[in-house]
This record gives structure tokens, sequence and C-alpha cells, in this order.
């Protein structure tokens, strides 16, 4: 076995590119990358519930490469939106900014037919029921946040799961992603949200705390790297 085939590929160091390990930054813009690349210059449709440094980091990538894409960002929380997106992700090619009392009609039209990023926002302030465990968080009620794809009739290539909602989302991306698309899960090792995994016929760990689905029979590594596949975060 030679060296690279050695190395440890984990690197659990923040990234400057997303709020995560540098390993899950890097082997998520691989399967971003490897994703459009596949489409053969047709363009990537994303759908992110929760926005963040990392919705600004890979649009601007695919933007750099001068790839095609629809990039549908929902974020539940209008302040820090406006106070750490907002102003980065304006500087995007056809960037929308929509907030939640003032949602197009015609949403799921403009993802489709239109490229860019479109971010909706919704003003349910502060929400993190598995940190503070306050039982307030957890009785918000983000079904239009949840459900807003869906509704909309989007379809998309890649469904990403990393805001509030988390095993609701992970359900609600399964609808859109049909027998071609992909589903990924943030903090996968948190026991809470893999009861939803059942639900996809091929599911699989990858890099830190990623978990990705399809609704078709796959091994995922046509999409990923050999070292994606190995020394995942537990509760442990």
């Amino acid at each position: 076995m030679d060296d690279d085939m050695k190395q440890d590929w984990s690197a659990s160091d923040e990234s400057h590119k997303a709020w995560m390990s540098i390993r899950d930054a890097d082997l998520h813009e691989e399967l971003i990358m490897r994703l459009q690349r596949r489409g053969n210059g047709k363009k990537l449709r994303v759908v992110e519930w929760g926005g963040g440094r990392s919705t600004c980091w890979y649009t601007s990538v695919l933007e750099y490469a001068k790839a095609p894409y629809s990039w549908l960002m929902l974020e539940h929380n209008r302040e820090f939106f406006d106070k750490e997106i907002r102003q980065v992700l304006k500087q995007r090619r056809n960037c929308r900014v929509f907030y939640g009392d003032a949602l197009p009609a015609d949403l799921g039209r403009q993802f489709e037919s239109q490229e860019g990023p479109i971010a909706a926002v919704f003003d349910h302030g502060f929400v993190s029921p598995y940190d503070t465990k306050i039982l307030e968080h957890r009785q918000v009620n983000m079904d239009s946040y949840v459900n807003l794809p869906a509704q909309n009739s989007v379809v998309c290539d890649l469904a990403i799961v990393d805001g509030r909602k988390r095993r609701r989302c992970v359900l609600e991306g399964a609808k859109l992603i049909g027998q071609t698309g992909y589903v990924v899960l943030h903090d996968a090792w948190r026991p809470h949200y893999q009861c939803a995994w059942k639900e996809f016929k091929s599911g699989r760990r990858f890099g830190d705390e990623w978990w990705i689905g399809a609704n078709h029979e796959t091994n995922f590594e046509d999409v990923l790297p050999w070292y994606a596949f190995g020394r995942h975060a537990s509760l442990d």
C-alpha cells in the first residue's frame, strides 16, 4: 500500500468554506462539482435548508467554474441571514432574496427557468432545540420553511439539510430528488435524525458528519471519492 493510501483523511479543524470540518467541507465541494460535471452542461439544481458560510462559498465555486446552477436556500432566522449572508450572497449573479411575508407565487418557476441563488428567508428568530433543550424552541411552527420547495413543485439534483427541523427536511428532500438525485444531511451522528434514513433505497455515512441518501440503488462511489467512507464522528 502506498503512502497516499495510509493517510488519515479526517481533519476536524474548521474549514474556511463552511461551518464544518475541513474534511467535510472539501467532500461537500467534491460532491457538488461531480454532480455538476455529470450533468454535461445542464443546470445543477440545489435546495438547501439552513444557509450560511457554505451557501456563499459553494455558489462562488460554481460561478468561478462558469457552471449553470439554481440554488434555493431556505433560512429560518432573518436576523442571522441579514447579518451574515445577505451582503455576500447578493454578489452572486442574478441573486434574488425573498422574505417569508413576500414570497413570490412563481418561486418554483423561477428556480427551474432562471439561474443563480434564491434565498427564501423566514423570521422565526434564534431556534436551537438540540443545544438548549428549551421546549418553546421545539414548538416553533416551521411548516412553511420545511414544505416550501415541495409546495412549489421544486425538483432538484441535490437537497442539503443543515438547518432546523432536519428529520422532516430529509423526508421532504426525498420528494424533490426523483430517482436520480441525492439528499445529504449534516451532523448525521445525531440519533434522532436517523429514523428518516429508512425511507431511502440507499444511504451511507461519509466524511466526519455527513450522510447521503438516494431513491435508487447505489453505493455512492460514483459521486464521492473512496476516502469519504470511513472514520465518522459519533456520540462516543
